[in-house]
């Protein structure tokens, strides 16, 4: 049986929950899951392999711990956002950016002749 320090766990705990508790409100919002069962979920992951833990450095907790957050959001019945859906399709973007310069540099600045002719996007 592995014994755990309670006390350097309670570190950990108070050390690491408020960037859990932010992160679960934001894989939460609009999701049936609780936030704070997914950071009890969490925490509870860590506590079974906290001796590995406690020897990496705060970057590689960080990211075991967003790792496991995902997969406990995951297995309570969370869907996890589609980056790809949403960044904006980069073809709208350059289009709609076309569109914005014509508009505001097609029309003569002084006068008739002061249109510019021939330029292309």
């Amino acid at each position: 049986m592995v014994t755990v320090n309670l006390h350097a766990f309670g570190e950990f705990v108070r050390k690491h929950r408020p960037a859990l508790e932010v992160r679960a409100a934001k894989l939460c919002a609009g999701s049936a899951v609780d936030s704070t069962e997914l950071v009890g979920e969490t925490l509870e992951r860590a506590l079974s392999v906290f001796e590995r833990l406690q020897d990496q450095d705060t970057a590689s907790v960080t990211q075991w711990l967003d790792g496991a957050m995902s997969r406990c959001f995951a297995r309570m019945g969370g869907q996890l956002p589609d980056a790809r859906a949403a960044a904006p399709d980069l073809q709208q973007t350059f289009d709609l950016l076309r569109a914005r310069f014509r508009e505001v540099y097609a029309q003569p600045a002084f006068g008739k002749s002061a249109g510019v002719t021939g330029w292309r996007m």
